[in-house]
């Protein structure tokens, strides 16, 4: 069996991902009832752990535990954390640590009835200040209306700017609310923010949705994407990031005079699709095993650095260049985890500028990338975090 981890710290779950390498493919999945430290891209990191898992798995056997013998409990708590029910959605058995019964029925309809209910509500499913959509991409229920229109031709579309910059503001306000004592981000801020999304979600919608072959849906494919407020007492939050040297620093730089309590609000997009040098690979007909990671870099600096159109549509959208112009703008932190390789950059001490290589720095070791990589294990699609500050109220 393998124990997911109880602690949704980064390290953790990189932890996780390291350990798959060394058990063997069928052992069922362990889902700890509690966790705990899912602040600052711990969510996104457990969901693309569990991903990888997906992919790793032969069996994809999920074991829960908790003491209620009650399955409606479980299923209720499955449909409420959205790394157990990215982990449920690719499961092919959802069993009880004190029982052996298959309760994947009863977990499929409360996942069902979850996801119709997002639809109907611009912040998605909420809990506290965490905010969220699933997209369940091998199912028919992986085009949430507020995201999609659908074509009798071409199937599904992702919406117009307009209408994904509203639901990123629904999510990032409720946010905000739930959190208290945080001004809402102004309305240039707001506009901001609601380009990058857009250019993130049309990227994943495009990317990292598909195989090796562009012509069909991976199966199992899921996405998430999620807003969360954070504030935490600056000892909370030296305390909490001590082991992240980038982000210690941005957090460092960000603090201003006196002020007890930092906030932020976190937004993160993953996919369980190929990963960009992966996703790149397969486009250009070669293969991924052999390269190094400075060519894995480069690619995912590429992908960053200028629009895609491998896919050879038209979305409209202007690329992930304008991504970094925008981070830049709001005084960003941004991570990205794919491939063997996690980077960050701070668009407080490394803003963008016209005609940037769009360089970064290595989680690890908090260098240039461009002279020191560390090699993780290998992930499953792609997990983007980044954190915005938010003003506290006066």
């Amino acid at each position: 069996m393998i124990n997911f981890p109880t602690d949704l710290t980064i390290d953790s779950c990189e932890s996780f991902v390291d350990g798959l390498q060394e058990v063997r493919r069928g052992e069922a999945l362990y889902l700890p009832s509690d966790f705990n430290n899912a602040l600052f891209g711990g969510v996104a990191a457990a969901i693309q752990a569990v991903n990888t898992w997906g992919r790793f798995s032969s069996s994809r056997e999920i074991i829960l535990g908790g003491q209620s013998e009650v399955v409606q409990e479980y299923a209720d708590e499955i449909v409420n954390r959205p790394h157990k029910f990215s982990a449920a959605m690719l499961a092919k058995k959802i069993s009880l640590s004190s029982s052996d019964a298959d309760i994947r029925g009863s977990v499929n309809i409360a996942a069902r009835d979850a996801i119709e209910n997002q639809a109907g509500s611009k912040h998605g499913q909420q809990r506290g200040a965490l905010c969220w959509f699933s997209f369940v991409d091998h199912s028919s229920k992986g085009f949430d209306k507020n995201f999609y229109t659908m074509s009798s031709s071409e199937g599904a579309l992702p919406r117009q700017l307009p209408q994904i910059e509203n639901v990123i503001k629904s999510m990032v306000d409720k946010s905000i609310d739930v959190l208290g004592a945080a001004q809402k981000l102004s309305s240039d801020d707001m506009q901001h923010l609601g380009r990058i999304f857009y250019e993130l979600f049309l990227n994943t919608h495009e990317h990292g949705t598909r195989g090796a072959s562009r012509s069909a849906w991976l199966r199992p494919g899921q996405r998430v994407i999620y807003s969360n407020g954070i504030s935490l007492f600056d000892k909370a939050l030296e305390k909490r990031t001590q082991g992240e040297r980038g982000l210690s620093t941005y957090l460092q730089t960000h603090r201003v005079g006196e002020v007890e309590k930092s906030r932020f609000v976190e937004i993160s997009i993953i996919d369980s699709g190929l990963g960009f040098f992966e996703r790149w690979c397969a486009d250009h007909k070669q293969s991924s095993q052999g390269h190094d990671l400075d060519f894995e870099y480069s690619i995912i600096k590429k992908c960053f650095s200028t629009r895609q159109t491998s896919s050879g549509k038209d979305n409209k959208g202007l690329g992930l260049p304008v991504v970094m112009d925008r981070l830049t703008k709001l005084k960003a932190f941004m991570k990205v985890r794919s491939g063997r390789l996690s980077l960050y950059r701070d668009f407080i001490s490394q803003p963008y500028a016209s005609g940037d290589s769009c360089d970064f720095s290595d989680w690890m070791t908090a260098l240039p990338a461009s002279e020191s990589l560390t090699q993780l294990g290998q992930v499953s699609g792609v997990a983007i975090t980044f954190l915005i500050p938010l003003e506290p109220k006066q």
